[in-house]
């Protein structure tokens, strides 16, 4: 059987009167002593359980107060990646912008480098020429060439307008080439500028959606463990509620041996009476035998799966098979039943407690397809409480069945192999 946490969705009424007698031999002290140290111990336990749930309340307590504060740094996170996405935006658009002012410059220095192309070809030129006539020695020729006095100030004229031309050509070279030169120095560090800042903002942004991400699971792990914890206290409550019937049924069996006990007294002589087991109508011949020892089989039928670790999980039982129509399921042994209903993992339910030589013990039904006891009824071994089903939590037809030393928990912490109890 899954061992899941049991539903809690079930009416729980223990009927104070709903029980027939348990024992009809004498009542001794120590019967009556032995059920009120079986009461006390279920206290004890209840006691226990019930600061397990405190506990639990806490942690959860506790939990939820660190999600809340989680939950508040995620939002500065969340505000701080969007103050540095808007950033990253705004900076973006300056980039943008100053591409547009590059593809402008170069424009502008293709311009500018066409005058210092179209100038050192002028430049070139007046080298040759200088070069074929000798160099300054031909602004001399040209000067002492001079037919009149008026021709010779017409030369002077003439050879210092293209020796100022020479000048203003190399200035004007000499300051394209600067300004170009400024200028593709002055955007280049610019847009490195700006691509730096930008690669440190996608950086800080990826640094906080790291964050983000590590905080988100973080809390997962919170809300996983909120999740656990509820799930505890659930099986704490369902444990807790286990031990209550329990409890009560110890008490109703402790009032009926007292009862008894005080009648005893005022008879003369003792009564006696033969219980006998009931078969509820059913097919006699697939019917467990009762049989010697403390406990009997529940069903007829081969085990399907032992008590021990299964598929990664504890199994805390064994498994019957179905090898029938009609497969009843008895009482292990004599008790008081303390829970029947419905469980969303067992199915169709029955716990039945047992006080044997002091030594409280719990067996549990489940699976089956229907019950014939209520709580608070009183039963004897042998007696059939119900047939094999497939209710519930189950792989097949069958009889899960849990045989406890001492009261049931959901941990299952008191469960025993039925096998070294029973001859199956």
């Amino acid at each position: 059987m899954k061992q899941k946490v049991m539903s809690l969705v079930v009416a729980t009424v223990l009927g104070a009167t709903s029980f027939s007698p348990y024992v009809a031999n004498a009542v001794s002290n120590q019967q009556i002593q032995q059920k009120r140290d079986a009461i006390n111990s279920i206290r004890s336990k209840k006691s226990s359980v019930q600061s397990e749930m405190n506990k639990a309340d806490q942690e959860i307590k506790h939990l939820q107060t660190q999600q809340a504060q989680l939950d508040q740094e995620i939002k500065k996170l969340d505000m701080a990646v969007s103050e540095t996405s808007e950033k990253i935006r705004n900076l973006s658009e300056t980039i943008d912008s100053t591409k547009q002012d590059i593809e402008a410059l170069k424009k502008q220095i293709a311009e500018v480098q066409a005058r210092i192309e179209k100038r050192n070809e002028l430049l070139k030129e007046r080298a040759r020429s200088l070069q074929q006539s000798g160099g300054v020695v031909s602004y001399l020729d040209v000067l002492l060439g001079s037919q009149s006095f008026g021709d010779f100030l017409d030369r002077i004229n003439a050879v210092t307008t293209i020796f100022e031309a020479d000048k203003q050509i190399i200035k004007e070279q000499e300051e394209d080439k600067a300004l170009k030169e400024k200028k593709e120095t002055e955007l280049t560090g610019k847009l490195t500028s700006l691509q730096s800042d930008l690669q440190e903002l996608q950086q800080l942004k990826q640094q906080l959606n790291e964050q983000i991400h590590e905080k988100d699971q973080l809390m997962a792990k919170l809300e996983k463990k909120e999740d656990e914890m509820h799930e505890h206290k659930m099986a704490l409550a369902e444990e807790q509620e286990v031990l209550a019937k329990q409890e009560a049924a110890m008490k109703a069996q402790l009032q009926q041996l007292l009862v008894q006990q005080q009648q005893e007294a005022a008879r003369s002589s003792s009564s006696s009476s033969t219980s006998t087991r009931v078969s509820s109508g059913s097919d006699a011949s697939n019917v467990p035998p009762v049989t010697d020892g403390t406990f009997m089989r529940p069903a007829n039928g081969p085990i399907t799966s032992g008590f021990g670790p299964r598929g990664g999980e504890f199994h805390p039982g064994v498994d019957i098979g179905k090898r029938a129509a009609e497969v009843p399921i008895v009482a292990a042994a004599d008790g008081y039943v303390f829970r029947s209903y419905y469980s969303q993992s067992y199915g169709n339910v029955v716990f039945i407690t047992h006080l044997i030589n002091g030594q409280v013990y719990t067996t549990v039904y489940a699976h089956m397809e229907s019950r014939l006891v209520g709580e608070g009824q009183t039963v004897k071994k042998g007696q059939i409480i119900g047939y094999m089903g497939e209710t519930g939590y189950a792989d097949g037809p069958h009889l899960h069945f849990e045989l406890h030393r001492g009261p049931w928990n959901a941990q299952k912490s008191n469960a025993v192999d039925p096998r070294n109890y029973i001859n199956f």
